[in-house]
């Protein structure tokens, strides 16, 4: 018994031995009951052509498909930046408009996410800042009172006069 295998080219090696050893050894067998049928060596010789036959077919079919494919990569492929920057053009002129880009198949940016470590950062260069400037929030500024000058044991002196005139 054979093992099954998915290359075209070892179904059809295995097939045409098949033809090969019938029309060696087996031709002038009686016919063969096979799953409920009853076969001549010739229908069965010609059961295994008809199989090459139609492997043979798809080789030119599948030869076409892949050029098709490749034209089509090749023409994306030289075509890709002239279509991004059409994209980002639409997205520019209808980018407050979400209704619009979705009738051009595009969706509205959504701004990124910041990092933890991006978060921590800016906390930090905030902090440092603050420092630096000493400036402050209004529950800090809140906690600030103005000192009052203290009275002073001596009096002051008079403001002086003018003579009258």
């Amino acid at each position: 018994m054979s093992r099954n295998t998915n290359r075209r080219s070892d179904r059809i090696a295995a097939d045409q031995a098949m033809i090969d050893g019938f029309t060696k050894f087996l031709m002038q067998a009686p016919p063969f009951t096979v799953g409920s049928q009853t076969l001549t060596p010739a229908a069965i010789v010609q059961l295994f052509q008809d199989r090459i036959h139609a492997s043979d077919a798809v080789l030119p079919t599948e030869a076409a498909r892949t050029a098709a494919v490749k034209a089509e990569r090749d023409e994306r492929a030289t075509t890709a930046p002239l279509v991004r920057s059409i994209r980002r053009m639409v997205l520019a002129m209808y980018e407050q408009s979400p209704d619009k880009l979705a009738i051009f198949g595009i969706k509205a940016p959504t701004p990124g996410k910041k990092t933890a470590q991006a978060k921590a950062t800016a906390a930090a260069k905030g902090k440092a800042t603050r420092a630096a400037r000493h400036t402050m929030g209004s529950r800090q500024k809140k906690r600030v009172t103005g000192n009052a000058p203290a009275a002073s044991s001596a009096p002051e002196p008079a403001a002086p006069t003018k003579p009258n005139a």
